[in-house]
């Protein structure tokens, strides 16, 4: 008589059970989660998560070694804070993706351990809109947040920290971002009329009257990008066909004080966080493309490019790798961080000569799927 295959098998087995049988001389392994990420330098790599969450992911930076991440929820925005310590996040939990309620929340996350400081509900006007640096940002006296609302309607929704709670929302019609002012409690933004607005406002929650500024840039023309950098007492915008405005916000009303335009033909700005600014050398980087057009300045950088804001003249130019976003670290040598348009990190070495020359020091391919923005810890 032929015996089947699987009849067989099964009197094997239950001929030799001892071949089957749990070797009790092997112990279990107990995994172990590292308390902390390491004592160098690290990238904090926001992915937009255009299907879900917005994880971030966290590089140390000389090999681009993965060293740990962060849950958010949808939409996320993230904001260092000045002393290295602390990472804000804002970001959406939908109860259902395409309808349902939305639940915005902030989080606050310790930067060495990446746990979970501290949570609490704001607003649900807040933006649901790709990682931008002018949407979430800190006081001058780190008491508060500013958080960009669109419904869609715009205005800023100011976040008392210590309390843990919505302070007061602020229209803001028109107009996008907020940056903050060096002093006080006020910030600026971008108004589709080609003017800056100045908004203050008080600790318990007093709106002044908005202060604009004279028409600064042509909206039909030549609009700016909302993405500014912080140089000193002024922000930095740029237009699509390259032209630098300097806008101080400290008095009564926003003023110009630098404008001149630093493009020359053929080459234009583009990206999403297209600028980072080098106190030191007080030199400006900004993401350059060839051959623009319309709608070119979501384009990829090619070449980075260092003007002097003192000269106001383009002092180097440097071969870009793709990159929609540039972020510069803190310390005595500054680094410049780049993420592209695929999913890459790079690491630049600024020259110190003067001229903004940067070395490519090392890359890592699909560091994130769409990483937006990005934050160092020095």
């Amino acid at each position: 008589m032929k015996l089947s295959p699987v009849l067989a098998a099964l009197l094997l087995c239950a001929a030799a059970p001892g071949a089957f049988a749990q070797d009790t001389s092997i112990k279990p392994e107990k995994l172990t989660i590292r308390p902390h990420i390491s004592d160098g330098p690290h990238l904090f790599v926001l992915d937009f998560g255009m299907n879900g969450s917005s994880p971030i992911y966290v590089y140390d930076t000389k090999d681009f070694k993965l060293e740990g991440s962060i849950g958010t929820g949808s939409f996320g925005q993230m904001l260092m804070s000045p002393d290295k310590k602390t990472l804000y996040t804002a970001s959406d939990y939908l109860s259902r993706y395409t309808y349902g309620t939305v639940e915005a929340v902030i989080h606050e996350w310790d930067a060495y351990t990446l746990e979970k400081k501290r949570e609490f509900t704001i607003s649900p006007k807040m933006a649901q809109t790709i990682s931008q640096t002018s949407v979430l940002n800190l006081t001058s006296d780190g008491d508060f947040l500013l958080v960009q609302n669109a419904t869609p309607a715009t205005s800023i929704n100011v976040v008392d920290l210590k309390a843990g709670k919505d302070l007061v929302e602020i229209p803001t019609p028109g107009c996008w971002g907020d940056y903050p002012t060096l002093k006080g409690n006020a910030f600026t933004t971008i108004c589709g009329d080609g003017k800056i607005v100045k908004y203050s406002f008080t600790a318990d929650g007093k709106v002044a009257d908005p202060a604009k500024s004279a028409q600064i840039f042509d909206p039909d023309k030549d609009p700016i990008f909302t993405h500014g950098a912080r140089a000193g007492k002024d922000m930095i915008y740029v237009s699509y066909s390259g032209h630098l405005y300097a806008v101080d916000g400290a008095g009564d009303a926003p003023v110009v004080t630098k404008d001149f335009a630093f493009g020359e033909a053929g080459w234009a700005p583009s990206g999403n966080a297209l600028l980072a600014y080098d106190p030191a050398a007080k030199l400006l980087f900004v993401q350059m493309h060839s051959n623009p057009s319309d709608g070119s300045h979501k384009n990829p950088a090619e070449e980075i490019w260092a003007v002097n804001l003192e000269t106001e003249k383009v002092v180097g130019r440097s071969k870009a790798n793709g990159e929609t976003g540039i972020f510069l670290s803190g310390g005595d040598t500054p680094e410049l961080f780049g993420i592209d348009y695929m999913g890459g990190a790079h690491r630049y070495e600024i020259a110190n000569d003067g001229t903004g020359k940067l070395t490519l020091k090392n890359s890592s391919e699909h560091v994130a799927i769409f990483p937006t923005i990005a934050a160092t810890d020095f």
